[in-house]
């Protein structure tokens, strides 16, 4: 039995010498790695020193007015090359500006940010049945054009409005003008017969 003892303690002694041997040559290499890596590190941060010279050399102002002032025919701006309000062109003449529309189905106001559009599929168009409407009578205020006008008064909104509210209202199978149109509307107009 002592041989068989002995035999196994020096299996064991043989596999810790080769054990010991490679973890000698891994932590070698390790340690030249190390040692290249470092002498990297180092290059690079003296590249970085002599690249940053470099850059405050050629940014140097005084350096870049010469070349400027040698290689192009660039000068500091003058006084008299500055335009006045008066040498300017005339603005084209502003359009008033248009009270916003009643939104559409399925979408929100555009000043009401309180409000959320309906979703397009909730949104059921009304059936439109064709109606002949009676020309209107040209001494009528309200259907009178403005072509000839300077800019539409504040009468002329109103009655925009109003008239887009009925006919919002006539779509919808709402038979009532809006409220303020100051017009109602004949009964074979309004889709009644």
């Amino acid at each position: 039995m002592i041989r068989i003892g002995t035999i196994v303690w020096f299996v064991v002694l043989a596999m810790l010498g080769v054990g010991l041997f490679q973890v000698k040559y891994a932590v070698q290499s390790k340690e030249r790695e190390l040692r290249t890596v470092n002498r990297q590190i180092i290059a690079d941060r003296e590249a970085m020193r002599v690249l940053e010279a470099e850059w405050s050399y050629l940014n140097d102002p005084v350096r870049l007015a010469d070349l400027t002032r040698r290689h192009t025919d660039l000068a500091p701006v003058m006084a008299s090359q500055i335009a006045t309000f008066e040498g300017l062109a005339p603005r084209p003449a502003e359009m008033p500006a248009l009270p916003p529309l009643a939104a559409l189905p399925g979408q929100a106001p555009a000043g009401d940010p309180a409000v959320t559009a309906i979703p397009a599929s909730a949104v059921v168009p009304a059936p439109v049945t064709p109606t002949l409407a009676a020309p209107a009578p040209a001494n009528d205020p309200v259907f009178q054009t403005s072509a000839g006008a300077e800019a539409p008064s504040a009468d002329d909104d109103a009655t925009i409005r109003a008239i887009l509210q009925d006919m919002q209202s006539h779509q919808s199978g709402d038979a009532e003008p809006a409220a303020g149109s100051g017009k109602s509307l004949p009964a074979n107009e309004a889709g009644v017969e």
